[in-house]
């Protein structure tokens, strides 16, 4: 019985340390503090420069996990000389307990995003800048160019609904007892601003209303410009960013 037990302890043992220990060969992950080196190997070439603690916040995929120590070699730096010279080409090893307590796993952010926005406004200049403020929701595609510290610049464009209210100061089809708000199909592009999820940004475009034959709606299909607040949704990814 009690050879049992300890059987069964030793197996939960070997489960839970499998189960804690998540990277496997192949992934990527960043260090968030120093590694001390316990030693490197040459894939190419006989280069000795090396460093003596792996800096954290440099890119890693894991080459192999071993009983105490892990195998790490550092993805390509292309345009820092001397990086290159330390970390191209190499495995480094550093101590297992070490690494479980200070890596990360590095998740690529993608380039390509859909989200919702709402144009609290809309400013219309061929009505001396009148201000629409109706309800409207569209769909946005986003693409991530440039990144302003730890926000990131996106290019815009989207389509969505609304609606506008006519009358007979806005369209010629409506008389002052006829009053109506109508949906309009709206398309328009921009640029947006994210922090996180949440998003602020310029946006120019066009409304369509649908019946325009009959109501002949001053602004259909003329330009506005806006300013709206967004939330992304979900992303699509369009591959793995440059590596280092």
């Amino acid at each position: 019985m009690k050879t049992t037990n300890q059987l069964l302890l030793a197996l939960l043992f070997i489960s839970f340390s499998n189960f804690t220990f998540a990277q496997k060969p192949g992934d990527i992950i960043k260090l968030t503090t120093y590694n001390k080196v316990l030693k490197f190997e040459n894939i190419i070439g006989t280069n000795k420069d090396t460093v003596r603690f792996l800096a954290p916040n440099i890119l890693f995929r894991v080459n192999k996990v071993l009983n105490d120590s892990i195998q790490l070699k550092a993805l390509n730096f292309t345009n820092n000389e001397e990086k290159k010279k330390l970390y191209n080409d190499k495995i480094y090893y550093i101590d297992k307990n070490d690494f479980e307590r200070s890596y990360e796993e590095y998740v690529p952010e993608d380039k390509l995003s859909v989200g919702l926005l709402t144009l609290p406004f809309k400013a219309r200049p061929q009505d001396d800048f009148s201000f629409d403020t109706e309800f409207n929701l569209s769909t946005t595609l986003n693409y991530n160019f440039h990144k302003i510290y730890n926000a990131k610049l996106n290019a815009q464009i989207g389509a969505g609904i609304g609606s506008v209210n006519l009358n007979s100061s806005n369209a010629s089809g409506i008389t002052d007892d006829k009053a109506q708000d109508v949906a309009t199909l709206n398309f328009f592009g921009g640029l947006m601003l994210e922090y996180k999820k949440v998003q602020a940004g310029i946006y120019v475009g066009v409304d369509q209303i649908n019946n325009q034959s009959e109501y002949k709606w001053n602004s259909n299909g003329n330009l506005w410009f806006g300013f709206g607040i967004g939330f992304n949704v979900f992303k699509i990814s369009l591959g793995e960013e440059d590596e280092q």
